[in-house]
């Protein structure tokens, strides 16, 4: 089989697969993040990816950067030496009549097939909410902090688990990490 029919080949099993996940992709031009069409369904709650991708922390700790390199660790909040962080928005939406309990922050876990690596949220903008009301939604921003090589060519997804069931939402991270961030 020539080499250009095989990349036929892989182009088309590509393109099926991401039309039977429903997946459309959109690349945003300047921070590399990823526009997601996937929706879950849990227990009369809906959680969409709207998108994902690294953030770009300004902290220069290569020897180029002017002025004092401050360590990691006396910059809390940052992830740590070798880690680079992943945002993941999500909206979730409450499609029932009746209030249903949600605690957005710790019901949504990374995982990443190679190597069969998971990792909790670092933090999250959901701030302490409990329930959501019927017919609403909040939208917020899931942070992970991990090595990015654990990530690199690898099925990403947020498994998300909510009243004894779970589901997946799958997170297609494509590009590098931003390499100015650490450097040993």
């Amino acid at each position: 089989m020539s080499l250009m029919r095989t990349r036929i080949i892989i182009v088309l099993l590509a393109a099926l697969a991401v039309t039977a996940f429903g997946v459309t992709r959109l690349f945003a031009a300047q921070s590399g993040a990823v526009e997601v069409s996937q929706v879950g369904n849990l227990d009369g709650l809906t959680a969409q990816v709207t998108t994902a991708g690294w953030v770009e922390m300004d902290h220069d700790m290569s020897g180029n950067a002017p002025g004092y390199q401050m360590p990691p660790a006396m910059m809390p909040g940052m992830p740590e030496q070798g880690q680079e962080r992943i945002e993941v928005k999500l909206t979730i939406a409450n499609v029932t009549d009746g209030t249903r309990p949600l605690r957005a922050g710790e019901e949504f876990t990374l995982h990443a097939a190679k190597g069969d690596k998971s990792w909790t949220a670092h933090s999250h903008t959901f701030g302490e909410l409990p329930r959501l009301a019927g017919r609403h939604a909040v939208s917020g921003v899931l942070y992970f902090d991990l090595p990015p090589a654990d990530v690199a060519d690898s099925t990403t997804w947020i498994e998300w688990s909510h009243g004894g069931s779970s589901t997946r939402l799958f997170v297609p991270l494509n590009g590098a990490a931003p390499e100015h961030q650490h450097s040993p």
